[in-house]
């Protein structure tokens, strides 16, 4: 469906910024590695990049309640834009060491807080609240995403780094520069958003709304639950899949990599498809069929150790999640109000991260104590599980009482 030249510029910003931080994600590790050659050191900058989520995504979401989402996205891509010049003039000075590093992992992971909760509570404000139009915008949105940062930008920023250590870094900067001269040139009928001082609220209270609207909705709150539980279950699958890979299918490094592109594979085809499959099956019985798939999926992993199959596992968990994605992400844009909806985002998307550490540290446990595939086995069955549990909450017909409100 017709999605106008608004949405398109966003979905073309959010491509070429997700090749970029593939890119980046790519260079950055083998940078550490050869200025350091420290595991330690390459631990601490990727925590630097994943702790502003925990530090701000709560503010982030006042901000993007507060101000102009476009001007938000402009700002955050040009201070990525500042921060990997200064990373690229350091390489090419050969001037890098680990504290430029982590502070610089730490600026653009603030950067993509604000990008990514203005761009997501964005998409209302450029399409419409039509289900079927918020669908198809999700979806592309996720599968630019998967692309650009899965599939495309990690082997041409690690090809990059081999031909000249600066190229994937100045590619990044541009990259950023391009996604915010195409958000800039985004023209939007929004008013703009002006709250007298008497009646503007504080910080505080701001964020605490968001929180008591997420779980003051019955809805909103089993999507962040489950969304939570689920996290616990594919980060334990994702966290063990290396050792999977070596010891139970007996890949080399290139073939774990396969594994990974399969899913990114599946993931576009998720997230093309969401909108369709949604409206002729209706959004819970996607939600639902995906979350127990993927539980599926993680067991057949768990009990054959077969490269195929599990290469097919790997697809279907891609394109399932993904389209659970686009599904829970249509059902917010649509229950929520849009003055509130980067805090609620911006709080389901703490609550959701939450499940990641502990599914990680039990995959790990229970591969230590017992054996890798017990990990796989339980993570599948505990999905399946809470697909059953949830049920009565977010089957179609329960939805549908709640978005035709």
């Amino acid at each position: 469906m017709r999605l106008g030249s608004r949405f398109h510029r966003l979905f073309g910003a959010t491509l070429v910024s997700a090749i970029g931080t593939g890119m980046h994600a790519a260079a950055l590790p083998l940078l550490v590695l050869q200025s350091t050659s420290s595991p330690m050191a390459l631990s601490v900058v990727v925590m630097a990049a994943e702790i502003p989520w925990a530090l701000l995504s709560l503010h982030a979401g006042v901000v993007v309640d507060r101000l102009d989402r476009r001007r938000v996205m402009v700002w955050a891509d040009l201070g990525r834009f500042v921060v990997m010049v200064a990373v690229a003039v350091l390489v090419l000075t050969a001037r890098v060491d680990l504290v430029w590093l982590v502070l610089a992992a730490f600026l653009l992971g603030i950067g993509q807080v604000f990008f990514d909760l203005a761009a997501q509570s964005a998409i209302p404000d450029f399409v419409s609240r039509d289900p079927r139009g918020l669908a198809t915008a999700n979806g592309r949105i996720a599968a630019a995403e998967s692309n650009g940062e899965d599939f495309a930008g990690p082997p041409l920023g690690s090809a990059l780094f081999g031909l000249w250590n600066f190229l994937p870094f100045a590619g990044n900067a541009l990259s950023f520069a391009a996604s915010g001269l195409l958000i800039f040139s985004i023209r939007t009928d929004a008013a703009p958003k002006e709250t007298p001082d008497a009646a503007r609220k504080s910080v505080r209270s701001d964020i605490v709304e968001g929180i008591r609207w997420l779980f003051g909705n019955r809805t909103l709150r089993a999507l962040a639950t489950v969304s939570c539980l689920g996290n616990v279950a594919v980060t334990a699958q994702f966290a063990m899949l290396a050792l999977l890979a070596k010891e139970d299918l007996g890949l080399p490094d290139f073939g774990f990599g396969l594994l990974l592109t399969a899913t990114t594979v599946g993931a576009t085809v998720g997230g093309l498809a969401a909108a369709a499959v949604s409206k002729r099956f209706g959004p819970g019985t996607v939600m639902l069929t995906g979350k127990a798939g993927v539980g599926a999926a993680i067991l057949v992993l768990g009990l054959v150790a077969n490269v195929w199959i599990a290469a097919a596992m790997m697809m279907a968990t891609g394109a399932l999640m993904t389209a659970e994605k686009v599904v829970v992400s249509t059902l917010r844009q649509q229950i929520v109000p849009g003055d509130l909806l980067g805090r609620v985002l911006s709080s389901s998307r703490l609550v959701v991260m939450a499940g990641g550490p502990v599914g990680a540290g039990l995959g790990g446990i229970l591969a230590s104590l017992f054996a890798v595939q017990v990990s796989y086995v339980a993570a599948g069955v505990f999905l399946i599980l809470v697909t059953l549990v949830f049920y009565p909450v977010l089957n179609n017909r329960a939805l549908a009482s709640v978005t035709d409100e």
